[in-house]
This record gives structure tokens, sequence and C-alpha cells, in this order.
């Protein structure tokens, strides 16, 4: 849709469409407001698409935040522990051959199924717990997932080039760039200063972050989606109402 209406009637316009871009990094320091972003990617897709449309990888190591997504239709996969983090890239690296062998095979040079969404709410846990297991495939992932419909969405709040490693880092076209403890960190996510300006959205009740998407570069409002709306959203999705969808 062109824009959402929320519920006290306000209208924001979506700030991007995740579907024409092929991975999307979220940084911000503690309290910057990335669970509300990623909140609110999840209920956008989730409002506007079906399982049949677009499917969830869900990499959990907080082990609270996506929690709440893991019985969905939509969830084709989720992961809190670690044993079970890798199991979950390495199916989704395989689901991603394995559409390009169809792709091969139908002599087509998109796929043209739903698309599949990899989200990790804390990309600094694998680098440092599990790196040596988890980067080279969500590097493989990151450099040949787009035409596979294959998206990965990571989140962090250790914006340090030993939890966002260059050659991860690199194929992410769109960053979105919290408010940061200083401008070094800013640079590092967006290429310039500006992040460690924005508000406190805790203090603020407002959240702002800039979006780099390729060569641009725009301060964004990120809207807090209801607790109460988002429990309705997977309320419907996990009762026998969405059997017709």
């Amino acid at each position: 849709p062109s824009a959402y209406r929320t519920p006290s009637g306000m209208v924001y316009k979506p700030f991007l469409r995740l579907a024409d871009r092929p991975h999307l990094l979220i940084a911000g320091a503690t309290g910057s407001g990335k669970s509300v972003a990623l909140n609110g990617i999840i209920e956008s897709l989730l409002m506007t698409e079906s399982p049949f449309h677009v499917q969830f990888v869900l990499i959990d190591p907080k082990k609270v935040e996506l929690s709440q997504y893991e019985h969905l239709p939509h969830t084709a996969r989720y992961a809190s522990e670690h044993p079970d983090i890798v199991r979950a890239l390495q199916w989704s690296v395989e689901e991603t051959e394995r559409r390009f062998s169809e792709m091969q095979n139908r002599s087509i040079k998109e796929y043209d199924g739903p698309h599949l969404y990899v989200v990790i709410d804390e990309l600094a846990d694998l680098m440092v717990s599990i790196k040596k297991e988890t980067l080279p495939l969500l590097q493989r992932l990151a450099q040949i997932g787009r035409a596979a419909r294959v998206h990965c969405i990571c989140c962090t709040q250790n914006i340090l080039a030993i939890t966002i490693p260059t050659v991860l880092k690199c194929n992410f076209s769109t960053i979105l760039g919290l408010r940061t403890a200083n401008k070094q960190q800013s640079r590092f996510l967006i290429a310039e200063g500006g992040c460690e300006m924005l508000p406190d959205p805790k203090r603020e009740g407002k959240g702002y972050g800039f979006l780099r998407d390729g060569a641009d570069l725009e301060k964004i409002f990120i809207y807090k989606y209801p607790d109460e709306q988002i429990e309705t959203t997977i309320n419907w999705w996990t009762s026998s109402a969405c059997i017709a969808v």
C-alpha cells in the first residue's frame, strides 16, 4: 500500500519497500528503537502479505524479541539456541540454492515464489559466539540471495567492525542508522555523522533514524505499532480465520 492509517487516524507512508531491496541492516545504541523498527517491519508484512507471499526465518539469540512470531504460518524456521541457529541458516542457504536450481530448470532470471526474510535480532551475538559457523552462511545469503528473493534483516546494538564485518556489511545497500553513542559509530554506519544527534526515543516519545539506501540518505520517522495491534494480527494469523487467505 502507498500509506498506512493508524488506529488514531494518522497516516504514514512506508519508508521503504523491502521487496525492492536485497538486505537491510538496522543498528543503534541501546534504547534507540531497534525493536520498534523491527517489529514495525514484521507487522507491516503481516498486515499486507499472506504466507504464500512472505516467509520468515527468525534468529532470536535473546529469546524475547521474535518469540511471539514463532508459531505464525509465515515462519519457516525459528531458532534461539546456537546449534539451532546454525541449522536454520544452513537451511536458508540450502533453500536459496534450491531456488536457483529451480530458476535454472525453468530458464528464469528471478525467482517468482514467496519472499524469504532471514531476520536476525542481534547480529553481535552470532559474531562473538559462533562467528566461524555463521559468518560464511550469512555472507553466502547476502551475496546470492537477491535473485532468489531471499532477504537478510540484521539488527545490532554493538556498532563495531568485529560485530559488523566488512565482508558482510558491504552487501547491505540499505542501512537504518538509529541513535548512536558517538559520531564515529554514525560514520561507520551511514558514512557520515548525524545518528549521534538523534533524540532518545524513550525520553522524547518519538523515534527517528537515518536511512541510507545506496547513495541516498534521508531522515525518517519510525512509527511504533501498539502492542495490542501486533497481538491482534498474530492471533488472527494463528487462528482458523486465515485459512481462506
